[in-house]
């Protein structure tokens, strides 16, 4: 008995936070998604309190997945939103907790999400990678990855997310406003790096004052009992230490030159001494950026783009800065910072975007490749976002990579040239399609539909018949945005195949929302066959085939279309008449 009853304690430990809805008037749909959210957050804390290998994991993550069907077989989508502290979804707060040891919510709000999305058709593998990497975030470095990074590169489907970097500028920090401030708060702990401070068991450390320490005249003993053998510093030491603190509460030698060499080339006439100034810039700023500072290299750049372009400079002064411009993203310093990326150093990746977003296209190839030998996910994000900036004239820098050896670096390259939207592009992307690699392929065909040139028709016309049922699923699609209304007869001979019924439910679902894209009219009268044709498959595999028709329709809207689906209301097929009631439903919402 005592077995059963702390089993029952630990069922009710993973639903903490869950809001009793007893007693109110509520919508089912609410209702639903509460047990939805519910079972997510059990199933998450599960992960988190038993090892892998343990079964129960599998039967809880089972009921997530059928909880979580049962609701987008009837609503098509889940999304809900995340608070500080609470999830909610239709504007109904239906998860609360404040302790910030336990909260969920709290954990996804503080990486900066703050919406997740599932769509119907979502796969068990999906759902599986959501959960690890949620229960991941805990143990990864937060330098090198972070949730939402994580999500981004795992490349769901079926599952979304919104997300925001405003977290970090919403984090108060305690800034000291005079020196004097600084010295009062200034504690310093005595460190156990393998030291015996001879502190017997059960003592606790002192917390030392090292403004008092170094305020000390040099003939005063150490206030601290001699038996403690702590280690003190010598008075030079002290008088070397005070003067160091010191220097970090006054502005640094470094800027004050950099001031320096600004007033100097706002005043030199003369193209040898204008010159060495521009070197010794150059000297500071390689500095800088071996130190980190970013941002302060960023602001440098500012600078030099502010003369240029406010100044009345002579012919040599404009090529001297211009020179020096396109200096800062030459191989060797880009290198420098591909190597600090990698390290980890604490460098706030928005300050290395602004930095970059300064250089010019040369720095486009060096880029590159620190792309494709950099193994932090987040930090390729960056670059990635960046060499859509710099090379948005400059489309010949980046199509070579297509043919690189790496098939992510290609996916990344085909990805870039997809947002810059050029259609020179398009040979190369083309190439991608016929890569050995699927999530290349992937990456091409949606590439085609960004770029939507009708040269791709060719392409997508055999993505139709990828090995890859993503791939086939996303042909389709960019078929009806691009080719358009040339496509219905390839689209509707796929639907019309003996042995279509046997693929995915995704799949089935996208060649007809394909379909209905286009809004054809033709399409209508082979849409009613399937629809109301009397299958010899099976009754699952023949409810998803009708569904999808149903649904086509409903995306065409025309009046013959609405009356077919008005008419399969009255069907004596049960599964005619859901399809039906469905599909008006949806299209009821739509123009609401």
């Amino acid at each position: 008995m005592p077995e059963v009853i702390e089993e029952k304690q630990k069922a009710a430990d993973l639903s903490e936070g869950i809001l009793p809805l007893e007693g109110e008037e509520l919508d089912e749909v609410i209702l639903q998604a509460r047990d939805v959210i519910n079972i997510f957050v059990k199933t998450i804390k599960a992960y988190r309190l038993y090892p892998p290998e343990n079964p129960a994991l599998d039967e809880v993550r089972s009921q997530f997945s059928h909880k979580l069907r049962f609701f987008m077989n009837k609503y098509h989508s889940f999304a809900f939103q995340i608070g500080e502290y609470d999830f909610s979804f239709g504007g109904k707060t239906l998860y609360d907790n404040k302790d910030l040891k336990t909260s969920l919510a709290f954990r996804l709000y503080k990486d900066g999400l703050r919406e997740l999305r599932f769509v119907e058709g979502v796969e068990e593998a999906e759902i599986r990678g959501l959960i690890e990497i949620i229960t991941r975030i805990e143990n990864i470095n937060q330098l090198e990855d972070d949730l939402v990074t994580m999500i981004w590169e795992a490349d769901f489907i079926h599952i979304g997310y919104l997300a925001t970097d405003e977290f970090l500028d919403e984090v108060q920090v305690l800034i000291p406003e005079n020196v004097e401030e600084f010295r009062k708060n200034l504690i310093v702990k005595p460190l156990a790096h393998n030291v015996d401070y001879g502190l017997g068991d059960g003592e606790e450390e002192e917390e030392i004052d090292l403004y008092e320490i170094l305020s000390r005249k040099e003939n005063e003993p150490p206030t601290v009992d001699v038996n403690r053998k702590l280690y003190f510093l010598t008075p030079d030491e002290l008088e070397r230490l005070r003067k160091e603190v010191e220097a970090e509460t006054a502005p640094g030698a470094v800027f004050s030159v950099i001031d320096i060499l600004f007033e100097i080339l706002a005043l030199e006439k003369e193209p040898e001494a204008y010159q060495d100034a521009v070197n010794v810039l150059g000297k500071l700023l390689d500095a800088l950026l071996t130190l980190g500072e970013f941002q302060k290299a960023a602001d440098l750049l500012t600078r030099l783009h502010i003369i240029l372009n406010t100044y009345q400079l002579a012919n040599w002064q404009t090529i001297i800065i211009q020179h020096f411009i396109e200096g800062a993203g030459e191989p060797q310093r880009i290198a420098r910072i591909g190597r600090i990326l990698e390290k980890g150093k604490e460098a706030p990746l928005e300050e290395v975007s602004s930095y970059l977003s300064h250089l010019r296209p040369n720095s486009i190839r060096p880029l590159m490749d620190v792309l494709g030998d950099l193994n932090h996910s987040k930090a390729r994000r960056v670059l990635c976002d960046v060499i859509c900036e710099l090379g948005k004239n400059s489309v010949e820098v980046i199509t070579p990579f297509v043919n690189d050896s790496r098939w992510y670096l290609v996916r990344n390259a085909i990805y870039i040239l997809a947002r810059i939207g050029k259609e020179q592009a398009l040979p190369y992307i083309l190439k991608g399609c016929n890569h050995r690699e699927p999530r290349v392929r992937r990456e091409a065909i949606q590439a085609l539909g960004l770029i939507g040139s009708p040269k791709a028709a060719g392409t997508l016309l055999r993505g139709l018949q990828d090995e890859d049922s993503q791939i086939r699923s996303l042909a389709a699609l960019n078929m009806a945005k691009v080719v358009k209304k040339e496509s219905l007869p390839h689209l509707l001979g796929v639907v019309q195949l003996k042995d279509f019924y046997k693929r995915d439910k995704v799949e089935i679902k996208a060649f007809f929302d394909a379909i209905g894209m286009i809004g054809s009219a033709e399409a209508t009268q082979p849409l009613q066959k399937l629809l109301e044709q009397r299958s010899w498959f099976e009754s699952g595999k023949k409810a998803e085939i009708r569904q999808g028709a149903a649904n086509a329709l409903a995306l065409i809207g025309t009046p013959e279309a609405r009356s077919i689906l008005q008419s399969g209301t009255n069907s004596r097929e049960q599964s005619v008449r859901q399809a039906c009631q469905q599909a008006i439903e949806r299209l009821v919402l739509s123009r609401s």
